[in-house]
């Protein structure tokens, strides 16, 4: 296991932690809202590598655009896509060319998550924390057919319960899985919930 900051290339430079585990498989973790103080360091997004670094993924949790080190500014939705895109096609330089790729993303980070599914020749799971129903379309979320994992917060406001119970029926996956956690938005002592939940749920991606 080996863990470096790394520069990712691409429409702007992203800063990056990589952590190396498993060549047979990689997750690409995206943040919450870069304008209201979302980056990679957050308390959910080092929950969410810390259980797919259990499982023997290799982990790339970034910042985007404007955030942190990484240059440029804030994208609309759209650059932070772009900067996931990058990000994955990093990642995909780190594994084996058939390894399992997954996104993982919390609040607007999942969003992103979403959003970038179409542009991808191949993506082999989605995790998503609190997907932000109350501002972003989920449209798309309940087309999805690969595999899915979910987690919220019993009293989410962002995103809300019921919408989250509505989606996750809807999605037409035969392999999905979700979390509800008694928690708010933010997950504040709750983060080993998100971790034991990828610990019990998630496939190991090999050796």
């Amino acid at each position: 296991m080996s863990i470096k900051r790394v520069i990712i290339e691409g429409a702007c430079k992203l800063e990056g932690i990589i952590n190396e585990n498993s060549r047979r498989g990689g997750v690409v973790i995206c943040h919450p809202h870069p304008l209201y103080g979302g980056d990679m360091h957050n308390n959910v997004v080092g929950a969410i590598e810390k259980g797919f670094a259990y499982k023997g993924f290799t982990t790339l949790r970034f910042n985007f655009r404007g955030v942190g080190e990484s240059t440029g500014f804030y994208g609309n939705g759209q650059g932070e896509e772009e900067d996931l895109l990058d990000a994955a096609e990093f990642l995909m330089e780190q594994i084996d060319k058939d390894g399992l790729i997954m996104f993982a993303g919390y609040s607007f980070g999942a969003w992103i998550c979403s959003k970038a599914v179409p542009k991808l020749e191949r993506l082999d799971g989605l995790f998503l924390v609190s997907y932000p129903f109350a501002f972003y379309e989920s449209e798309s979320l309940k087309r999805y057919k690969g595999t899915i994992f979910m987690v919220g917060g019993k009293s989410d406001d962002i995103g809300p319960i019921d919408r989250l119970i509505e989606t996750y029926k809807a999605i037409p996956s035969l392999q999905k899985s979700l979390k509800i956690v008694p928690t708010d938005h933010f997950y504040q002592g709750n983060e080993k919930e998100i971790t034991d939940f990828i610990k019990e749920v998630v496939p190991s991606p090999g050796i």
